[in-house]
């Protein structure tokens, strides 16, 4: 009987330990859950300007032959993909959804940019072709980012590849968040816009489209990567959450077991005596 009790409550300290590790957690995420999803909101109406300037540019006088880099599509069969996934666990299925989405549709023979310990291992366990890794990143710094984009679009003007994509969670709310691939580039779109004659650029239309674009194209890449944090923030939060509500019922199954368990230690010791006492 003792020896029931003690290890009872060892494994009441062991459960109120990780309640406060999980909780612990599950607050973190939460302020982080915010952080990103504030920033996200702001760049994506970033982008969404950018879009517009772009589209204003791109019904400019064109040449009768489309000529822009980053309009054209390359014969050759050569997609880059950017794969964003987090650098730590404790987030649910949100890593695993990733890269099921992406066994299913990125080519193993594809090169690959990934964002992220944990894609980063999982893709080069499973015979990917990673060409760049960008792991332990809690913020896609600046200076990262524009060195990145700078490597994506040499690659893609000097002809090595044929698109650039982007697989990331898109954020829907706090319960809702799913794995896409998003198309950077060649410039999606571009035969809705019309040809307007009232339209002057300069210096050139695309002088203008050059500077345009890769403005675009980076500013999308970072609100993927913020839309991928706030998700694997959200995530995790719920998955600590289910966890700590785990964690309070065996506290209360296991407080009833040891209460138990005393007072059968108890019931036995006055037994004891009093059967003692009798003889």
């Amino acid at each position: 009987m003792p020896g029931q009790i003690s290890a009872i409550k060892k494994r009441l300290q062991t459960v109120n330990s990780t309640r406060k590790l999980t909780n612990a957690t599950e607050l973190v995420a939460t302020v982080k859950l915010q952080k990103y999803n504030v920033k996200t909101q702001q760049n994506e109406e970033y982008s969404k300007n950018l879009r517009r300037f772009i589209s204003v540019a791109l019904r400019g006088k064109r040449p009768e032959v489309e000529d822009n880099p980053y309009l054209i599509r390359h014969e050759i069969n050569n997609p880059l993909y950017i794969i964003i996934t987090s650098n730590s666990g404790l987030c649910g299925n949100y890593n695993l959804e990733v890269l099921k989405f992406v066994e299913a549709n990125v080519p193993k023979d594809a090169p690959i940019f990934a964002i992220g310990t944990i894609g980063y291992n999982w893709l080069m366990k499973n015979d990917y072709m990673v060409v760049k890794k960008y792991d332990e990143l809690e913020d896609l710094q600046p200076t990262i980012l524009n060195t990145m984009i700078d490597n994506i679009l040499l690659l893609f003007m000097q002809y090595e590849m044929n698109e650039i994509n982007v697989v990331y969670t898109r954020y829907v709310n706090t319960l809702t968040y799913k794995p896409e691939l998003m198309r950077l580039l060649p410039f999606e779109e571009i035969e809705e816009e019309e040809e307007d004659e009232n339209i002057f650029l300069e210096p050139s239309r695309n002088e203008v489209l050059n500077e345009l674009i890769p403005m675009y194209v980076s500013s999308q890449i970072y609100v993927a990567f913020l839309e991928s944090k706030t998700s694997e923030n959200a995530a995790r939060r719920n998955a600590m959450n289910l966890a700590n509500k785990n964690a309070e019922k065996l506290i209360s199954e296991l407080q009833l077991n040891y209460n138990k368990a005393r007072q059968a230690a108890i019931t036995q010791e006055m037994n004891e005596i009093v059967a003692s006492i009798r003889r």
